[in-house]
Parts: structure tokens; sequence; C-alpha cells
């Protein structure tokens, strides 16, 4: 297992290189990435493998004005982002595949996934909107102990396998990141999100390849998302 000194982006380039070298034990790999980027690196590193990029559901964007705390401020990569916002005179910005990256993707052969995510969407609006926690907030905090590219990496799974594009029970490489790039890469077993917690054929962490020492967790209610 490699362990990065620090969370992020500057760790990418090491995580697709992790990913071609395990790629011949799996016959799919996941790819969770918002605006494209990082799925374009594995496609183009990769070949005779299915590779599905699992973005962001529709209507979610980066709130710059509350970037003041967080992974923006704490993530060198992710503050040079930010003021880049800043200076554009950005106020909002949509987390989409951008249209470059979805032409790439289409020719690379890509799945491309957007969804609701199992453990973001109704919750967090309860969080948001309601004030309340819930037992999957519980969940997702505790994953994002390990790293927030673990839990995004379960998603990211189940979301895949929910659409059809993996069946249940195959050993499957995801990796994610924190915010963006990538600093997380697990071997997973597969299942439908109905049936996650099945004694037998439900999900299973298999073998982690690869995660930051010490991850950073942004605040439940993740000010910057809206």
């Amino acid at each position: 297992m490699r362990v990065f000194e620090r969370p992020g982006p500057v760790n990418t380039d090491e995580v697709v290189n992790l990913v071609r070298e395990k790629s011949s034990f799996v016959k799919y790999i996941v790819v969770a990435s918002i605006t494209g980027e990082s799925a374009v690196k594995i496609a183009r590193n990769i070949t005779n493998k299915t590779i599905i990029c699992v973005t962001c559901p529709q209507g979610m964007y980066w709130e710059i004005d509350q970037m003041e705390k967080d992974v923006f401020s704490d993530i060198p990569e992710l503050e040079d982002i930010k003021n880049n916002w800043v200076q554009e005179g950005l106020h909002r910005v949509p987390m989409n595949i951008t249209e470059k990256n979805r032409v790439i993707l289409d020719q690379l052969d890509v799945k491309m996934i957007q969804g609701t995510i199992p453990f973001f969407g109704p919750s967090f609006s309860m969080r948001l909107h309601l004030h309340q926690v819930t037992s999957l907030d519980i969940i997702a905090k505790t994953l994002e102990l390990i790293s927030p590219g673990t839990l995004v990496c379960l998603e990211s799974v189940l979301m895949s396998t929910d659409a059809g594009i993996i069946p249940e029970g195959e050993l499957v490489l995801a990796c994610a990141g924190t915010e963006r790039g990538l600093d997380t890469a697990w071997i997973m077993r597969s299942c439908a999100s109905a049936n996650m917690f099945h004694p037998s054929k439900g999900f299973r962490f298999v073998e982690l390849l690869a995660k930051p020492g010490i991850a950073l967790q942004p605040d439940i209610n993740i000010e910057y998302l809206r």
C-alpha cells in the first residue's frame, strides 16, 4: 500500500501509475472525476479495460465565496484553483465534466455516469435545509476517517453497478481524491446499492492500494458546495 505524505491532486500521477500496474487483476476501473480530467489521464494510460468516469449530479456547484476554510484553504493545489477563480471574478463554478474532456472521454470509449450520489444527495439536503444528521452521514464521515476518496470510491462503484455497467460480485479497481485529482485507490467487490449490506453478496473493501497518510475531512455541512 502506498501512503502519501499529504492529500490532494499532487498525488494524481502516482495513483495513475499504480492503477496501471494493478489493472491486470480487474476488468473494470472506476474513476471519480468531477471535471473528467483524472478519467482522461487513466484512460490514456490503460487499455483493454472497461473504464467508467463517475461525476457529480446536475445542480452541484463550488461556491467560491465560501472557500475561506476547509480543503480549499488547506491543500495548496486546491487553494491555487480557488485563487484563479477569484482572479477571474467567479462566484459559482458548476461541478461538471468539461466539454473538452467529454469529447476526449467519448473518443476513448469511457463510460460516463451522472446520478444521485448514495451518501450525499438527499442526506446533504437534510443536513443543510432541515438541520438533521442521518445514519448515512455517520457512515460517510466514518469512511472519510480513512480518506474522502475512500467514501467516493465506494459511492462510485455503487453508482456504476446500479447503472448496469458493472455486474454485481466483480472485483473493481476504484480511484478518487480529495475534491480534485486522485489520492486514493482501492480494489472493491461490486454490488447494487440495495444489496450493500447483504450478508454474502454485499459490498466489500478488498485491498487498499493508496491513501493519504493523514486525510483531511470536510466539514459535515460542506459550505463550499451547493
